[in-house]
This record gives C-alpha cells, structure tokens and sequence, in this order.
C-alpha cells in the first residue's frame, strides 16, 4: 500500500512537471531581459527555515514581526522584516514614539536582515491599531509614517532596504470615508490609495513599492482589464503604470505577497463541509483553483514576471507555513504550501485547533501523503501529519534566474557635449549626476583621463550615491573644432554593478555663436 501512494504522488508530480516545463523538458526560452527577480515566500515561524524553506532553493525569506522575533542569526538567505503597524498605537500626532520603535528594530536588525516592509496592507481597514476601533485607511497618515520609518532606518542602516507596506487588491470602491474617496471605510482602492501616495511624496520614502498581486481565480497571464475589478495577477502592470506616470518609474515594484486559493475540498474529507460556510463562499470560495492549478499558477506567474516585468523586484509567495492557522476555513491554511492531513482526527471547534478523539472508520481512507512528517499542532492532544503539497514540489524544482540586490551605478546625462565661441573663450561648467540605479548604498570616485584633447576640471573626486559633480572646462587657447576628452566614474567597492561608467566629453568650438532671444509677451488680466 505504501508502494502505491509514492507512485502516485510521483505520478501526480510527473504529471504537474509536463505542464509546467519543470526539468525533465526543455527550458522555457527568456527574453533578453536580464535576471532581476527575488525568490521568496512568507515564513510564519524562523524554526521552519531549514526544514522547510530550505528545500525550496529560495534567496529571500521574509518575516513577519507578529509572529516572530527579528532574527538573532545571520542566514545564508536575505530577510524581509515586515514591521506590523497593528502592534502601535494610533496616536500619531507624536510620530517619535513610532520612529523610536523602527529604529530600535532596525537596530536589532543591522546585519541580520536585507529589507524591511512598513506595515501590511494600509489600504484595509485595521491596518493600524487604533486603542479604540480598527483604523480606517489613510494615504496621508500612513505617508507620514513611511518618512519617518524610512529616515530613521536609513540613519541607522543606510544600505537596508525599505518597501512601502504591500497594498491589498481591494477593487473598484466607490464612495468617500475619512476624507478619501475611493474608500468604504473597510478598504480603499488600491489603485487611488498608490495615487494619493505618490501625490503626497512616498516616492522619496521607499526603495521599493510594495503590493499584492493575487491571482484569485484566474491564470496568471489573464489581462486585468479583462475581469472584474483587475482582480488578476497582471494587476501589478497597472501599479507601474502609476508609478510612471508619477516619475518613479526607475522604482522596482516587491510582490510582498501573490499566491492562488488551493480548493479545501482537496485536502481531505474534514475540510470540504468550509463550502458549506456562506462567509467563506462568498468571501473565498469563488477564487478556489485545485491543487494542479495552484502550483501551476504559482511558477507561471514567476516565469512571467521574469520575462515580462524588468521592474519587478522580490516575489514572495503567500504563504510557507501558515497551514495550521486559526481554523480549519480560514484561508490562509489553502494559500499554504504545505498542508495538514486530518483523517483520523475529530475536529473539536470550527473556530479552535484543538483536535481530540478518532474518526469512525466510515470518515473515509487515509489521505494520501507524498512525505508526512509528525507535527504536534498548538493546543492539539494528538499530532497531525503535514505534507508538501505539489505547488511546493513544483516551486522547489523550478527554473530559477535570481537577480541581483546590490548596488549598480549609473551616470546622467551619460555624454557631455559642450559648445565654445573661439573669439569668446572662457570657463563652461556642468554637472554630473552618479546614482545608484540598484539597492543598498554607493559610493564613487571620478577622474579624469589624462593625455586627452580636452582636460575637464573636477570640483570634487568622489560622492555618496545621489551627490552632484559638478565639471568645468576652459574654452580659453583652443582653434575653431571639435575636441575630446573623458570622464571616469567607478564605484570605490566591488560589489556594484555597471562600475565604472565612462563619460565622453566633447567641446565644440565654433567660429560664432548667434544667440537668438524669444519675444515676451506679458498679458494684463482685464
């Protein structure tokens, strides 16, 4: 008998592997998009990272404060902290007790982790605890606390990372709460609270903007345009399309979570009766996709984004461990990965998981299990089995084209041209911008190439990321043509990418320069 249930998982898998181009089949063809995405999945609890994230062949772990403390360890993974905003208090009008907080976690933090994400979810109601009730969305308050997170990191870890809280895909809501339109008062329209942000400054405030790309009931691949309220995976194009409309288009977008509902049906005889709950039908159960589809989905949706999205950062799936979650309807346990096999236990609350007693035998057969592995579930009297379900088999044998974290330099404009009249010869100045184009911090060093026709003057040799250089070149002694000269500017360390950049710097010197003056015109209001 247990001959036959490894065959059948190995079949279930082969199955699932010919469907998703998992190896055994020939490699999906990239673009030519480089490598630029982050491997994650949210990990409930730090005492799973080896056992169960480690098989996963993932670089980014990321963490939640709520369940968990900040990491006293290094590992040999990058870690995204989320700082959960529903463990604060809601008076704000002192934003130093808040700012206190973030830089002791950052503190804490300093070494042992990469990124940190500012509150989950703020476009929701609750995303804040407000002593009293459940505070109501709020671009304007939730801004005032990203600056202050992110200033009070950075001043204690400039090279960490700071993604905005990942909005929820709410949909198209309609009416006015708390002064913001697009809000009901329980969420807010995703794409009007990322409008309000930008309007409101948070591009100077996050490295990278946070949101949920769930794919709820369809393919990863479907256009958002063509379901109701953009409830798609391609929803994320939409959030860039905003930020580019805003100027921040050179900031990348995390999907801090995405993931697809697996059917509860599917995971043993217990959990079927959740469709027989009209709030999880109604609230869930229309999204449900079965255990094929999810893991297929999921590591479509990662090839898509690799191929399709160069702005896409760090994808981490919802969820690793959170299948012995509250109870047995609540949805977090079907966005899990791994799952829990009931058979032979009695369910003692729909709303405790607290398990007693054994099944009659006409409960139905064992359910099968490709690799069980004892777990003794918080509060449970006997243990429950816990199995990998084939979207993390599939996750753990997929193609992967990590992107790299670091900083990469970059260099505006990338070529100075300068015009010079020969009988008016004098001193031109202009200006270099060196940024960092990728994460963490840089700093770079310029010179000048000697023994070239034109020989700029630096007014300093090196900068932190974002400092101007400003160069100036004297037109005096030179004939009427063109003459040459460059610029070189290189990162001081060797961990930054597209170091160094070279600068051309051209001075064209002419015989006369006609200076042509617009007319104005000044018109009086009557």
């Amino acid at each position: 008998m247990r001959g036959w249930l490894t065959w059948m998982c190995v079949g279930a898998i082969a199955a699932l592997t010919a469907v998703t181009g998992r190896p055994g089949t020939a490699s999906p063809v990239h673009a030519e998009t480089p490598p630029h995405l982050g491997y994650g999945i949210n990990v409930r609890f730090q005492e799973h990272i080896d056992p169960l994230f480690a098989p996963l062949g993932f670089e980014w772990v990321k963490l939640w404060e709520e369940y968990d403390t900040i990491p006293t360890i290094r590992y040999p993974y990058q870690v995204l902290f989320l700082i959960d905003c529903t463990q604060r208090s809601g008076n704000l009008d002192d934003l130093g007790e808040w700012g206190s907080d973030v830089e002791a976690i950052a503190e804490a933090g300093k070494g042992l982790i990469e990124a940190y994400e500012i509150c989950n979810e703020p476009n929701r109601r609750g995303w804040l605890n407000k002593d009293v009730s459940p505070a109501l969305p709020d671009p304007s308050l939730y801004v005032q606390m990203l600056r202050v997170a992110y200033e009070r990191i950075k001043a204690v870890d400039p090279a960490a990372i700071v993604v905005s809280g990942g909005l929820a895909p709410v949909g198209r809501i309609e009416g006015t709460c708390n002064g913001w339109s697009g809000n009901d008062c329980n969420a807010m329209d995703e794409r009007e609270y990322a409008r309000q942000m930008f309007l409101l400054g948070a591009g100077d405030y996050f490295d990278a903007f946070g949101y949920h790309p769930y794919g709820f009931a369809y393919a990863p691949e479907t256009d958002p345009e063509s379901v109701s309220n953009g409830f798609a995976f391609r929803g994320a194009e939409v959030m860039h399309d905003l930020l580019e409309q805003h100027g921040l288009s050179h900031k990348p977008i995390w999907a801090t979570e995405f993931s697809w509902l697996r059917d509860p049906n599917e995971d043993g005889k217990i959990p079927g009766w959740c469709h027989r709950i009209s709030d999880y039908e109604n609230n869930f159960g229309w999204m449900d996709v079965s255990e094929v589809q999810q893991a297929n989905y999921i590591t479509r949706a990662f090839q898509y984004a690799d191929e399709n999205w160069p702005w896409m950062g760090a994808m981490f799936v919802w969820n690793l461990d959170w299948y012995d979650y509250g109870w047995l309807c609540d949805p977090a346990r079907y966005f899990s990965v791994l799952k829990v096999d009931y058979t032979g236990l009695r369910y003692e609350s729909r709303r405790r998981p607290r398990f007693i007693g054994v099944l009659p035998a006409e409960a139905g057969p064992p359910f099968p299990s490709c690799a069980t592995t004892s777990r003794d579930l918080s509060g449970s009297s006997l243990p429950a089995l816990y199995t990998t379900t084939l979207a993390y088999d599939a996750l753990a044998a997929m193609e992967k084209r990590p992107g790299y974290f670091g900083p990469r330099l970059a260099v505006e404009p990338t070529a100075l041209t300068l015009l010079a009249d020969v009988d008016e010869p004098g001193v031109i100045t202009t200006t270099l911008h060196p940024w960092n184009a990728g994460y963490r911090v840089l700093t770079w060093t310029a010179s000048v190439a000697p023994g070239m026709q034109v020989t700029p003057t630096l007014a300093i040799t090196t900068g932190l990321q974002g400092r101007v250089l400003t160069v100036t070149v004297d037109s005096t002694g030179y004939t009427t043509g063109t003459f040459t000269g460059s610029i070189t500017v290189t990162a001081t360390t060797t961990d930054v990418l597209d170091a160094p950049q070279v600068v051309p710097v051209t001075l064209l010197v002419v015989p006369e320069m006609y200076r042509l003056y617009l007319p104005v015109t000044l018109r009086f209001a009557p």
